[in-house]
């Protein structure tokens, strides 16, 4: 089920993307002989006025044929015989549309689920911020002089931090000007885990298993969801704390778990825990809010626009080796990783608000990506465009074809390459 809504999510984003190249081109005045869903045979077509519509076998990518587009034409109406301002509108409609909708879907899960400010509201014992004079109250602007959209934009830049010294910028409340001071990160103490999330954080409930991480200790072990977690050795557990507590003790000693599985006790002996990733943080909280409609919409477009820029800082980390095209997916790891966050929800509102969030970010990587000038992407069409503009003659359309059959070539080495990085990791998982 949760392929099936994978599948059904990139099929809409690739719907919307080439919707947009469709809707820019009929405005332009544009000749579209066929609107395809999905690459390969034809599975069915239908004729309406001048355009074929067509679903196609292969569920990867789709695509708008125009007259004119890559190849001569006399037609008036040929996206070749169109001034290059409209064909550039025209290219990079797709990419714009998948950046659009994602900005409403972002806007609406804020509205639905709420949203974090840059509000300082809780600093961690010992926090780096605390260290550095910064008080709950103050508003994070900078981070090393980039700006701060968004509180994920912290994770993200931490994500390459060395530890080294770096300078905030804050506003404190009641002052007009902008505090700047300079925060050492610190690296986060290991977590001993076994590879569960209970149904509540604290309280009632937070002793029961809500689910199990998939190839965890856990997993091997054979707790399942619904299992109440009892014991750990000789210990009662009540909370969640009760486990955890015990675990930052025994780090990864071999323990027994004693739990309570319809009514039944069971005892699972020699489960050991590991230790969590270390990385670099800043130990702080920031402000929640929901159901603010203004502050929702502006938390739906920062958060776009953090994500955007997350996209390309990480194509330069790949190229500078701070990332590594080991931590790179194709559609096969996209599918597994969006059927994985589904999961995640317990309700149907939930798994849905899942959902809608991976598909955001998604969408937003696809136009990002799609607008890179790199051939047979949309962004290597705008570059030809351009340099016609500069040479004030057009390109011979055999070679503009050729040119976006050798970037479809690479496209296609690319996946090759991202399915050795996905395939194992499925088979592992």
């Amino acid at each position: 089920m949760n392929i099936i809504l994978a599948v059904i999510a990139l099929s809409f984003l690739i719907l919307i993307h080439e919707l947009g190249h469709f809707i820019a081109a009929r405005k332009a005045g544009v000749k579209v002989q066929e609107f395809s869903i999905f690459m390969g045979p034809k599975l069915y077509s239908w004729q309406r006025g001048e355009t074929k519509y067509s679903i196609r076998a292969i569920p990867m990518g789709g695509f708008v044929k125009m007259e004119g587009e890559e190849e001569a034409s006399s037609d008036e109406r040929a996206f070749s015989n169109k001034p290059a301002w409209k064909r550039a509108v025209i290219v990079a409609a797709g990419a714009v549309m998948n950046i659009l909708i994602a900005i409403i879907i972002m806007t609406i899960i804020s509205f639905s689920m709420g949203y974090n400010t840059r509000v300082i509201t809780k600093l961690n014992d010992g926090s780096p911020l605390s260290d550095a004079g910064i008080k709950e109250g103050d508003k994070i602007i900078s981070f090393d002089g980039k700006h701060i959209f968004h509180p994920n934009d912290l994770l993200v830049l931490l994500y390459v931090s060395e530890g080294e010294p770096t300078e905030i910028a804050y506003r404190r409340i009641g002052e007009k000007g902008i505090r700047r001071t300079l925060v050492t990160p610190k690296k986060t103490i290991p977590l001993y885990l076994i590879g569960i999330v209970v149904e509540n954080s604290e309280g009632k409930g937070s002793n029961v298993i809500q689910r199990v991480e998939k190839g965890s200790p856990a997993e091997m072990a054979g707790l399942i969801p619904g299992d109440i977690l009892k014991k750990i050795d000789d210990v009662e557990i009540f909370e969640r704390s009760d486990l955890s507590e015990y675990l930052q003790k025994s780090k990864e000693k071999p323990v027994d778990i004693t739990i309570e599985r319809n009514g039944d006790v069971i005892e699972i002996h020699d489960l050991v825990p590991y230790a969590s990733q270390t990385y670099y943080d800043l130990g702080v909280w920031f402000e929640y809010k929901k159901g603010d409609f203004f502050g929702s919409i502006s938390s739906g477009l920062n958060n776009s626009i953090s994500t955007m820029r997350s996209v390309f800082y990480t194509i330069g980390w790949l190229f500078t080796g701070k990332a590594t095209f080991r931590d790179v997916s194709g559609p096969v790891g996209i599918v597994a990783y969006i059927g994985d966050v589904v999961e995640m929800g317990t309700g149907f509102s939930e798994k849905l608000m899942y959902l809608l969030q991976i598909t955001a970010f998604l969408s937003l990587n696809l136009g990002v990506m799609n607008l890179m000038p790199f051939p047979a992407l949309d962004g290597g069409k705008l570059v030809l465009i351009l340099i016609e503009k500069i040479r004030r003659k057009p390109l011979d359309p055999e070679k503009e074809a050729w040119i976006s059959m050798v970037g479809f070539f690479l496209l296609i080495m690319l996946l090759i390459a991202t399915l050795v990085n996905d395939i194992p990791r499925l088979i592992t998982r």
